[in-house]
């Protein structure tokens, strides 16, 4: 396995896209756009995992700033805990093929994506009914934050956070 950056003109953007609606049955098109789209926000920043020349998993983010769709729903959801807003990025997308589960690749993928970000704190969400999801963001230091999210589609997602460890720079 090899680990190469996430880009929308590199050559494996569409078999990310294909992973994507595998997991997920959506339209490529509209993920496509999509997935354009968000790496054009600040600080976006992503990651493939590559098994021979097949996209086995993926995860990107970027810093959640006021304007953005996804930044303003969760600002009105966590009213009360308006410190997460501050300062975030936003893990938008983790995901990885069901042959290679269990085996680390999640683990490594947001680890990479998180080990150098400038923010203090990074917020995703996932749907409340996807335990395995919430069980692996938990053992690796995620927490939730609020439940009861419904971010313009039936399923119930919940809010999760964690505090990024940022080093100090020396000079």
């Amino acid at each position: 396995m090899k680990i190469v950056p996430f880009r929308v003109e590199g050559k494996y953007f569409k078999k990310m896209i294909k992973l994507y609606c595998q997991l997920f049955a959506v339209d490529p098109a509209g993920m496509e756009q999509q997935f354009k789209r968000h790496s054009t926000y600040p600080h976006f920043e992503g990651y493939l995992a590559i098994v021979g020349e097949e996209v086995a998993g993926y995860v990107y983010g970027y810093s959640s700033e006021k304007g953005q769709y996804y930044h303003e729903l969760l600002s009105r959801h966590l009213q009360r805990d308006r410190e997460w807003m501050e300062n975030c990025m936003e893990l938008v997308e983790l995901g990885v093929h069901p042959d290679y589960r269990g085996k680390g690749m999640a683990k490594r993928l947001m680890g990479i994506l998180l080990q150098n970000r400038r923010e203090e704190r990074a917020l995703l969400t996932t749907r409340k009914d996807n335990q395995s999801a919430i069980d692996f963001y938990h053992s690796q230091d995620w927490k939730t934050l609020r439940d009861g999210f419904f971010p313009n589609v039936p399923h119930e997602y919940i809010i999760m956070g964690k505090t990024l460890s940022r080093k100090k720079k020396i000079g």
